[in-house]
């Protein structure tokens, strides 16, 4: 009989653990975006000239999946059509920063440079 209870402890134990994991590894997730975006800007603000002859470089287009623009924040100007593809009720008039995503080969959200349809020629 303890060993059952000491089972189910263990059980208990390594559910709470992966819980612990993945809330960790979204906190992760959430700060580097974060630390990104604030990095984008002030990258944007000092590196005009080059960003805009990065962009030359870009190559692919967007899959319109909407990953990037809940990355940090859930952007309250996205919607998805009825294929689940997304799009933005702002669009004639949205963020600079959002046109630009990716501007180079580094300005990709770690977790989303695997999935975006935008690539860059020495990557």
């Amino acid at each position: 009989m303890t060993e059952l209870i000491s089972k189910l402890e263990i059980k208990r134990i390594h559910h709470y653990v992966q819980k612990i994991q993945q809330v960790t590894q979204r906190i992760d997730i959430f700060c580097s975006a974060l630390l990104l975006q604030a990095w984008r800007r002030m990258n944007y603000v000092f590196n005009r000239r080059e960003i805009h002859s990065s962009l030359k470089r870009r190559q692919g287009n967007c899959l319109r999946c909407g990953r990037c623009c809940h990355a940090s924040f859930k952007c309250q100007h996205l919607e998805y059509d009825d294929k689940g593809l997304s799009l933005c009720k702002v669009y004639d008039r949205k963020p600079l920063m959002c046109s630009l995503y990716p501007y180079n080969e580094k300005d990709y959200f770690f977790h989303l440079k695997p999935t975006c349809g935008y690539k860059y020629d020495d990557e």
